[in-house]
């Protein structure tokens, strides 16, 4: 379309067109990755084979034969796991021009990071703001607004051992990991659960008003569904970002030119903090999960008769670097699975792929992203169902008490019925006060209840009969037949009608 809309302004005068007018129409390319190569416009990625296997996860980069553009896989998974090969098919043939090329049945795009810092020190004025952050403090006592007002960077010793900020010309650039899981159909689609992560770095030198921002952000890499990676498999993800952060940190990246430094310059980075989630911090930093023992990855409180009974902080053993890093190590090199397990009851630590960085402290650089609750409202979500905290005050005023004693029919049920039954009390002891007042509360709480067996819910209401609870109809329909939607709008018009206040 741009060599037509020319070849029309060129033949506004002449309808023929000359020599050096048909060169430059035959000039433009007819393919866009044309010009995206020219302009440096693509970034740099590698496609990692990943293992199909659900309980492996294992990557494996591209080789190339003589220049050869067609990458070459293994044919099959080599990971070792306690002395066992895997051996998963890794690759399949297609058929691509005639000929047969093995590609990978699951893959994994990783970005290049080094091209992505390359492409922000060429900014024009971006590298002069990234450098300014070390001197741009703006701490007024206690209060702080920035990371680098805070007393970790201040502090933070880079590959020499003399503070990090101090880059003798060097570039000197801190970053942040977040890694997040989502359900790409939305959460309610089919009523499918598919979860793919996505991994991502954020340069923190860049203005607080800059570095959120998408064009300013880079996206490492998305890992593919249907389901989350298992335990330390998402190590096999983070990989190639470490291997770059690796090599960034000592001896550097020599960038041949920068916006501030036309014969090129050494940078030096590191990631200071990873931020995500509660649950994914756990899993990316290789701490125990919140059901675990040894809950926490910053002190020893436990969750047995030998934690901490007391809310005094300062008395609670803290979780150091060293101990961390050496029940990693111990996790890592072990022979077998019994001992693995042994190893991780005993201290809540897995390896991480993060621990290769010889500066990356993992009881202080896991930042809880907080910002997850605070922005979708999710506060008590997050500690009544992921932490298990429930304040008395919480009880007494906003969960009906509601006094659930059956009789023996109840023992007669088989086990998946006993399992519904658990989790319809626990269901009726949730705070319904407020929204059984709603229309749209009411309906949530409809088809959580209509989710539950129909033996289940028709016991419920034959036990609850003399207390006025009894199957309501939706329609005009008179029958004798009712379904689990009429047993939970019952249930739940009797737990509104005796529990929930209409204020």
């Amino acid at each position: 379309m741009l060599r037509y809309a020319v070849q029309l302004c060129l033949m506004r005068e002449h309808t023929e067109l000359s020599q050096r007018d048909l060169k430059l129409l035959s000039d433009f390319p007819v393919d866009p990755r044309t010009a995206e190569k020219e302009f440096n416009l693509n970034s740099k990625a590698t496609i990692y084979a990943i293992c199909p296997n659900e309980n492996c996860h294992a990557s494996y980069k591209p080789t190339f034969n003589d220049g050869s553009p067609i990458p070459v896989y293994p044919s099959s998974c080599t990971f070792l796991h306690f002395g066992r090969r895997c051996k998963e098919p890794l690759v399949r043939p297609r058929l691509i021009s005639n000929h047969i090329v093995f590609m990978p049945i699951k893959t994994f795009v990783a970005f290049d990071v080094k091209d992505w810092i390359g492409r922000l020190l060429a900014q024009a004025g971006l590298e002069a703001k990234m450098d300014a952050a070390w001197t741009a403090c703006k701490t007024v006592g206690d209060e702080m607004h920035d990371i680098f007002d805070g007393n970790m960077l201040r502090n933070f010793r880079g590959p020499g051992g003399h503070y990090f900020s101090h880059g003798d010309g060097e570039g000197r650039y801190v970053f942040s990991l977040s890694l997040d899981f989502f359900n790409p159909l939305g959460n309610k689609q089919a009523g499918k659960k598919v979860s793919v992560g996505l991994i991502s770095l954020v340069c923190l030198n860049l203005p607080p008003e800059l570095r959120y921002k998408v064009e300013y952000m880079f996206l490492a890499g998305v890992i593919p569904g249907p389901r989350e990676p298992p335990l330390d498999k998402g190590n096999h993800y983070i990989r190639p970002i470490v291997d770059a952060f690796v090599e960034l940190w000592s001896p550097g990246v020599w960038f041949s030119r920068t916006d501030g430094h036309p014969l090129g310059r050494l940078a030096v980075c590191a990631i200071v903090s990873v931020v995500c989630d509660l649950l994914a911090a756990k899993k990316v930093a290789g701490f125990g999960s919140l059901a675990h023992t040894h809950f926490c990855h910053i002190c020893h409180c436990t969750r047995n008769v030998h934690g901490y009974g007391h809310l005094d902080q300062h008395l609670w053993r803290m979780r150091t670097n060293g101990e961390t890093r050496a029940s990693a190590q111990a996790y890592k090199d072990s022979t077998t699975e019994v001992e693995s397990d042994v190893i991780f009851a005993q201290t809540g630590v897995r390896w991480s792929e993060l621990l290769r960085l010889p500066y990356f402290d993992p009881t202080r650089f896991v930042v809880i992203d907080a910002m997850h609750n605070l922005f979708l409202g999710l506060i008590n979500k997050h500690f009544q169902d992921i932490l298990g905290i429930r304040l008395e005050k919480d009880l007494d005023q906003d969960t009906p008490a509601i006094d659930l004693a059956f009789s023996d029919r109840w023992t007669q049920l088989n086990n998946k019925d006993r399992t519904q039954v658990s989790r319809l009390i626990k269901y009726l002891n949730q705070p319904l006060n407020h929204d059984l007042n709603t229309d749209v509360g009411m309906a949530l709480w409809l088809k959580k209840l209509s989710s539950l067996r129909l033996s289940v819910l028709e016991l419920a209401c034959s036990e609850l009969q003399h207390r006025g609870c009894k199957p309501l109809q939706a329609d005009s329909r008179k029958t004798s037949r009712f379904t689990r939607a009429d047993y939970a709008r019952g249930i739940l018009a009797w737990v509104r009608f005796h529990f929930c206040s209409n204020t």
